[in-house]
Protein backbone atom coordinates (compact mmCIF):
# COMPACT_ATOMS: atom_id res chain seq x y z
CA UNK A 1 0.00 0.00 0.00
CA UNK A 2 1.62 3.38 -0.80
CA UNK A 3 0.37 6.99 0.56
CA UNK A 4 -0.20 9.36 -2.59
CA UNK A 5 -1.14 13.39 -2.84
CA UNK A 6 -3.12 13.66 -5.83
CA UNK A 7 -3.33 17.93 -6.77
CA UNK A 8 -7.45 18.36 -6.52
CA UNK A 9 -9.54 21.74 -7.18
CA UNK A 10 -8.29 23.11 -3.81
CA UNK A 11 -4.84 21.84 -2.95
CA UNK A 12 -3.61 18.00 -2.36
CA UNK A 13 -5.60 14.86 -1.81
CA UNK A 14 -4.43 12.16 0.34
CA UNK A 15 -5.01 8.95 -1.73
CA UNK A 16 -3.69 5.66 -0.71
CA UNK A 17 -3.13 3.26 -3.17
CA UNK A 18 -3.02 -0.56 -3.35
CA UNK A 19 -1.50 -1.74 -6.43
CA UNK A 20 -2.80 -5.29 -7.82
CA UNK A 21 -2.42 -7.29 -10.65
CA UNK A 22 -5.95 -7.14 -12.99
CA UNK A 23 -6.14 -4.46 -15.74
CA UNK A 24 -8.66 -2.96 -13.37
CA UNK A 25 -8.96 0.02 -10.98
CA UNK A 26 -11.32 0.82 -8.45
CA UNK A 27 -11.64 4.53 -7.14
CA UNK A 28 -13.74 4.40 -3.69
CA UNK A 29 -15.31 7.15 -2.33
CA UNK A 30 -16.07 7.75 1.37
CA UNK A 31 -19.09 8.62 3.30
CA UNK A 32 -20.26 12.08 4.39
CA UNK A 33 -17.37 14.21 5.88
CA UNK A 34 -19.34 16.24 8.34
CA UNK A 35 -20.89 13.02 9.83
CA UNK A 36 -17.39 11.63 10.44
CA UNK A 37 -16.83 9.81 6.68
CA UNK A 38 -13.08 9.66 5.86
CA UNK A 39 -11.18 6.66 3.44
CA UNK A 40 -10.48 4.82 7.00
CA UNK A 41 -14.56 4.46 7.15
CA UNK A 42 -15.30 0.65 8.01
CA UNK A 43 -17.12 -0.40 4.93
CA UNK A 44 -14.69 1.69 2.32
CA UNK A 45 -12.06 -0.39 4.26
CA UNK A 46 -13.89 -3.49 4.02
CA UNK A 47 -14.65 -3.15 0.00
CA UNK A 48 -10.99 -2.10 -0.58
CA UNK A 49 -9.88 -5.57 0.85
CA UNK A 50 -12.59 -7.58 -1.20
CA UNK A 51 -10.78 -5.55 -4.20
CA UNK A 52 -8.08 -6.46 -3.08
CA UNK A 53 -8.31 -10.06 -2.44
CA UNK A 54 -9.65 -10.02 -6.13
CA UNK A 55 -6.62 -8.40 -7.35
CA UNK A 56 -8.19 -5.39 -8.32
CA UNK A 57 -6.28 -2.38 -7.84
CA UNK A 58 -7.69 0.44 -5.39
CA UNK A 59 -6.99 3.97 -4.44
CA UNK A 60 -9.53 5.51 -1.07
CA UNK A 61 -9.13 9.10 -0.48
CA UNK A 62 -10.36 11.71 1.59
CA UNK A 63 -12.03 14.56 0.25
CA UNK A 64 -11.06 17.64 0.61
CA UNK A 65 -10.99 19.07 4.82
CA UNK A 66 -10.93 15.58 5.85
CA UNK A 67 -7.48 14.15 6.99
CA UNK A 68 -4.61 15.38 5.66
CA UNK A 69 -6.38 16.37 2.64
CA UNK A 70 -6.61 20.36 1.78
CA UNK A 71 -9.47 22.56 1.95
CA UNK A 72 -12.61 22.69 3.53
CA UNK A 73 -15.40 20.42 3.35
CA UNK A 74 -18.66 21.33 1.46
CA UNK A 75 -20.96 18.43 1.73
CA UNK A 76 -22.08 18.82 -1.80
CA UNK A 77 -22.31 18.41 -4.74
CA UNK A 78 -19.01 20.27 -5.16
CA UNK A 79 -17.49 17.12 -3.74
CA UNK A 80 -17.31 15.60 -7.59
CA UNK A 81 -14.48 17.13 -8.75
CA UNK A 82 -12.52 15.95 -5.96
CA UNK A 83 -12.90 12.34 -7.54
CA UNK A 84 -12.58 13.82 -10.95
CA UNK A 85 -9.04 14.69 -9.91
CA UNK A 86 -8.34 11.34 -8.32
CA UNK A 87 -9.78 9.63 -11.63
CA UNK A 88 -7.79 12.04 -13.86
CA UNK A 89 -4.81 11.21 -12.05
CA UNK A 90 -5.52 7.56 -12.46
CA UNK A 91 -5.84 8.07 -16.26
CA UNK A 92 -2.11 9.02 -16.22
CA UNK A 93 -0.67 6.81 -13.61
CA UNK A 94 -2.55 3.86 -15.02
CA UNK A 95 -3.41 4.47 -19.03
CA UNK A 96 -4.17 0.93 -19.46
CA UNK A 97 -6.56 0.22 -16.18
CA UNK A 98 -10.17 0.08 -16.62
CA UNK A 99 -11.43 2.26 -14.09
CA UNK A 100 -14.41 1.28 -12.14
CA UNK A 101 -16.05 4.45 -9.49
CA UNK A 102 -17.70 2.82 -6.45
CA UNK A 103 -18.83 4.35 -2.96
CA UNK A 104 -20.92 4.10 0.07
CA UNK A 105 -23.41 6.88 1.47
CA UNK A 106 -22.47 10.42 0.71
CA UNK A 107 -19.63 8.76 -1.59
CA UNK A 108 -22.00 6.72 -3.63
CA UNK A 109 -24.24 9.79 -4.75
CA UNK A 110 -20.56 11.61 -5.62
CA UNK A 111 -19.75 8.24 -7.33
CA UNK A 112 -22.83 8.65 -9.40
CA UNK A 113 -22.45 11.81 -10.59
CA UNK A 114 -18.98 11.16 -11.61
CA UNK A 115 -19.85 8.78 -14.04
CA UNK A 116 -21.90 11.88 -15.80
CA UNK A 117 -18.22 13.28 -16.54
CA UNK A 118 -15.91 10.84 -17.05
CA UNK A 119 -15.91 7.35 -19.13
CA UNK A 120 -16.04 4.53 -16.15
CA UNK A 121 -15.92 0.99 -16.86
CA UNK A 122 -18.51 0.24 -14.52
CA UNK A 123 -20.18 1.48 -10.80
CA UNK A 124 -20.81 0.05 -7.35
CA UNK A 125 -23.10 2.13 -5.12
CA UNK A 126 -23.87 1.31 -1.48
CA UNK A 127 -26.84 3.17 0.08
CA UNK A 128 -26.56 6.33 -1.70
CA UNK A 129 -28.69 9.47 -1.03
CA UNK A 130 -31.14 10.12 -3.96
CA UNK A 131 -31.20 13.83 -2.83
CA UNK A 132 -27.41 14.67 -4.00
CA UNK A 133 -27.69 12.59 -7.54
CA UNK A 134 -28.58 14.24 -11.27
CA UNK A 135 -30.85 12.85 -13.21
CA UNK A 136 -28.98 10.40 -15.68
CA UNK A 137 -31.63 8.21 -17.92
CA UNK A 138 -28.71 6.10 -19.59
CA UNK A 139 -28.36 2.52 -18.20
CA UNK A 140 -25.10 2.07 -16.79
CA UNK A 141 -22.98 -1.76 -17.87
CA UNK A 142 -21.64 -3.37 -15.43
CA UNK A 143 -23.66 -1.67 -12.23
CA UNK A 144 -24.41 -2.76 -9.10
CA UNK A 145 -26.41 -0.99 -6.35
CA UNK A 146 -26.68 -2.01 -2.50
CA UNK A 147 -29.29 -0.68 -0.69
CA UNK A 148 -30.96 -1.64 3.14
CA UNK A 149 -34.31 -2.48 3.74
CA UNK A 150 -34.18 -0.63 6.86
CA UNK A 151 -31.93 2.57 5.90
CA UNK A 152 -32.56 5.62 7.81
CA UNK A 153 -31.67 8.28 5.20
CA UNK A 154 -31.86 6.51 2.00
CA UNK A 155 -35.34 5.02 1.56
CA UNK A 156 -35.24 1.63 -0.24
CA UNK A 157 -38.23 2.20 -2.15
CA UNK A 158 -37.16 5.35 -3.32
CA UNK A 159 -33.78 4.69 -4.40
CA UNK A 160 -35.42 2.02 -6.33
CA UNK A 161 -37.81 4.23 -7.80
CA UNK A 162 -34.54 6.28 -9.10
CA UNK A 163 -32.25 3.56 -10.08
CA UNK A 164 -34.76 0.60 -11.62
CA UNK A 165 -34.17 1.58 -14.99
CA UNK A 166 -30.42 2.87 -15.08
CA UNK A 167 -28.60 -0.12 -13.00
CA UNK A 168 -27.51 -4.02 -13.93
CA UNK A 169 -28.12 -5.24 -10.48
CA UNK A 170 -30.16 -4.03 -7.47
CA UNK A 171 -29.57 -5.79 -4.31
CA UNK A 172 -31.67 -5.18 -1.10
CA UNK A 173 -29.97 -6.04 2.57
CA UNK A 174 -32.12 -6.84 5.70
CA UNK A 175 -30.49 -3.77 7.59
CA UNK A 176 -29.94 -0.35 8.21
CA UNK A 177 -27.68 2.18 6.53
CA UNK A 178 -24.65 1.60 8.50
CA UNK A 179 -25.26 -2.55 7.03
CA UNK A 180 -23.74 -3.60 10.87
CA UNK A 181 -25.14 -7.04 10.73
CA UNK A 182 -24.93 -8.26 7.02
CA UNK A 183 -21.65 -6.41 6.19
CA UNK A 184 -20.12 -10.17 5.35
CA UNK A 185 -23.59 -10.31 2.68
CA UNK A 186 -22.74 -7.41 1.06
CA UNK A 187 -19.07 -8.07 0.52
CA UNK A 188 -20.01 -11.81 -0.92
CA UNK A 189 -22.60 -9.76 -3.39
CA UNK A 190 -19.67 -7.64 -4.71
CA UNK A 191 -17.42 -10.36 -5.02
CA UNK A 192 -19.93 -12.45 -7.00
CA UNK A 193 -21.12 -9.63 -8.86
CA UNK A 194 -17.32 -8.80 -10.11
CA UNK A 195 -16.61 -11.98 -10.75
CA UNK A 196 -19.18 -12.35 -13.23
CA UNK A 197 -19.42 -8.85 -15.09
CA UNK A 198 -15.70 -8.09 -14.99
CA UNK A 199 -13.50 -10.02 -17.21
CA UNK A 200 -10.12 -10.82 -15.49
CA UNK A 201 -11.11 -10.81 -12.20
Amino acid sequence: MESVFVNGPVGKLEASLHAGWSDYLFIICHPHPHFGGSMDDRIVLALSNILNELGTSVIRFNFRGVGRSDGRSAGNKIEVSDAEAIFDWASVEYPKHKIVICGYSFGASISYNLSRKRPVEGMVLIAPPTNLLEPRPQFIKDSLLVLASRDQFVPAEEAVSFFQDIFESIQILEDDHFFMKTLDELLEILRDFLKEKLSGI
